[in-house]
């Protein structure tokens, strides 16, 4: 019997390769075998009524015809699937709509409102350490992924609980947007142990903020919420 209960679950950086193999244990011997590692612990932890919520880094493909079995491995995962581009999700172009059967990208709203996710790629915080010409361009990147999480954000306005998924860690520049939306949390991937960089801290400006990299959290889904 499902439970009336409706759980939320964060994991990112699935790093997926099933059509052109990449092992990723040569970043470490915690990556050994780990897409088996996801699906046990998801099939484990996950039911069919909660959200299975993924930031990024779903596929290592470049064409989307190579990123179908990586599609078609989170597809049938349980849980209502939820997810949003990565840095290293080339197969996937930004403006489009993910269009696979039984996964959703964003905005996301359940049917009676009461949770919805909005998600955009995010990027790198311009400093000191950059040329002129590629701060104007991480600007110019900004600004449009801070366009894109705006408009997400505006389609699940009414909801009650308000979701946001970044591949990046949230940046100062979404702060604003963030707070004037009232988001409930912010889950995030891309830092992998062993990083010169460390996630955010768990309130980022009073918003409660998880990084789900897939290593960092032992290729097992986080629970997030209940409700």
């Amino acid at each position: 019997m499902l439970s009336m209960q409706r759980r939320i679950w964060a994991i990112a950086d699935t790093h997926l390769s099933f059509a052109s193999p990449k092992p990723m244990d040569i970043f470490g011997q915690h990556w050994h075998n780990h897409a088996a590692r996801i699906q046990q612990q998801c099939k484990r932890l996950v039911e069919p009524n909660d959200l299975l919520l993924i930031p990024g880094d779903i596929s290592w493909a470049l064409k989307r015809k190579d990123a179908e079995p990586d599609l078609s491995f989170i597809a049938d995962l349980p849980g209502i699937k939820v997810l949003c581009k990565g840095n290293h999700d080339y197969w996937w172009d930004s403006d489009r709509p993910l269009s696979y059967q039984g996964l959703n990208d964003t905005p996301f709203t359940l049917p009676a409102k009461e949770i919805g996710v909005a998600g955009t790629r995010g990027w790198i915080p311009i400093n000191d350490l950059m040329t002129d010409e590629q701060k104007i361009s991480n600007e110019r990147i900004i600004s449009r992924e801070k366009r894109r999480l705006s408009k997400r954000l505006d389609a699940i306005t009414d909801c009650a609980v308000k979701i946001v998924i970044i591949h990046y860690p949230p940046l100062d520049d979404f702060r604003a947007l963030l707070e004037d939306h009232n988001v409930s949390v912010i889950l995030y991937g891309h830092l992998h142990l062993g990083s010169s960089e460390f996630p955010t801290p768990e309130k980022w400006y009073g918003i409660p903020a998880h990084c789900v990299a897939s290593d960092r959290i032992s290729f097992t889904p986080k629970l997030i919420m209940s409700i």
